[in-house]
């Protein structure tokens, strides 16, 4: 269920609630990594309900040449 937190107005139940919200910040939040070449994953947390959202973007090519320069 966790890929689905992505899609437009999905949003959690648990039994017979539903969270509250539009359900779209973490589809539009996909859109906009994923336009700048980046990726967004989400994972269960371990020690307590919820979840650990990870944001990977590529490296500008600013700061890969200041690092070459190094």
């Amino acid at each position: 269920d966790l890929e689905r937190v992505f899609d437009s107005f999905y949003r959690v139940s648990k039994g017979d609630q539903v969270k509250a919200g539009t359900g779209l910040g973490l589809s539009i939040s996909r859109g906009f990594i994923e336009a700048m070449g980046g990726t967004i994953t989400a994972e269960q947390r371990t020690d307590r309900s919820g979840a650990v959202f990870t944001i990977r973007m590529p490296a500008s090519r600013a700061v890969l040449s200041m690092d070459a320069r190094r």
